[in-house]
């Protein structure tokens, strides 16, 4: 009897310590979850779709995690109280003397049954462990920005100087806001390249020189995760050289919207430009709070 006690302890304290670590890093998920939502650190890996559902993911684990924690609680209590009736009773049973052969049959094993529960234990803790790694990264702070310069240039690639010969001339007026998305969508579309083929616009992005009167602007596009960022890129050209301007500075530009096809491209592929009038029409601006994710 006195065997049995403590084999069932050992498994039962075994259990509930399994449990509690597993409560306390999947809440640590959530949490963290959560904080990545509120501090915009879903920018770098997520696109803007997938962020309201990692927060409601967060908030769903968080949920499940203290439905967990009342039922262990009140399986603990149940368990305590089982075993303070047990060892009542068996106390009431049991006061005469079990003698040395009772003793003796039950130690001789006691050192291999602790060392099963040890090993069940360590690995236990090493799945804990391996569980917590992403939280550790948040914890260091990762992620904790996009893609480097390096990493952009590369995406962005090697554009050629257009000129300024094919382009319209286009008169200083009043520009509507319009995205990267649909000048480059436009490019491959035959419809919407006649709506913003002449149009007055306003855009902006981060600077690209490509040569003195001519620069590329960009921005990136997340379709699912920072894996499969694609730069959405618009030519900028200007009348006179401009100055003053770094490699990736935000900047706003106002022009007109106009389609270069690109030479020596079967199917022709065309290259949305914005021809700006003037160059006061090329603004830098502070990227305090800005994404480079469109």
């Amino acid at each position: 009897m006195a065997h049995d006690h403590h084999h069932h302890g050992e498994s039962l304290r075994d259990y509930f310590v399994e449990q509690l670590l597993t409560i306390f890093v999947v809440g640590l998920f959530g949490a963290v979850a959560i904080l990545m939502y509120n501090s915009g650190k879903l920018d770098y890996v997520l696109a803007k779709p997938f962020h309201v559902p990692v927060l409601v993911g967060g908030i769903a684990v968080l949920v499940l995690v203290a439905v967990r924690a009342i039922s262990v609680w009140r399986e603990a209590g149940e368990a305590q109280a089982k075993a303070h009736s047990h060892d009542h009773v068996h106390g009431l049973d049991c006061d005469h003397d079990h003698g040395h052969e009772h003793n003796h049959d039950h130690a001789h094993d006691h050192s291999a049954e602790d060392h099963g529960h040890s090993h069940d234990m360590a690995w236990v803790l090493a799945r804990m462990m391996v569980l917590f790694f992403p939280v550790a990264l948040f914890l260091i702070g990762v992620p904790n920005a996009g893609f480097s310069q390096d990493r952009i240039k590369k995406l962005l690639g090697n554009d050629e100087s257009i000129g300024s010969a094919q382009l319209n001339d286009v008169a200083n007026k009043d520009g509507t806001v319009v995205s990267f998305n649909d000048l480059n969508d436009a490019a491959f579309d035959e419809g919407k390249r006649s709506v913003f083929q002449g149009q007055s616009a306003v855009l902006e992005g981060r600077f690209r020189r490509l040569a003195d009167k001519e620069f590329t602007l960009f921005r990136l596009r997340m379709t699912c995760c920072a894996a499969d960022t694609v730069p959405l890129k618009v030519r900028i050209v200007a009348p006179y050289a401009v100055s003053g301007l770094n490699d990736f500075e935000w900047v706003k530009v106002k022009g007109q919207i106009q389609f270069l096809p690109v030479p020596n491209t079967t199917p022709v592929r065309y290259i949305p430009v914005i021809k700006v009038a003037d160059n006061g029409d090329i603004v830098v601006m502070p990227d305090k709070g800005k994404s480079e994710y469109e």
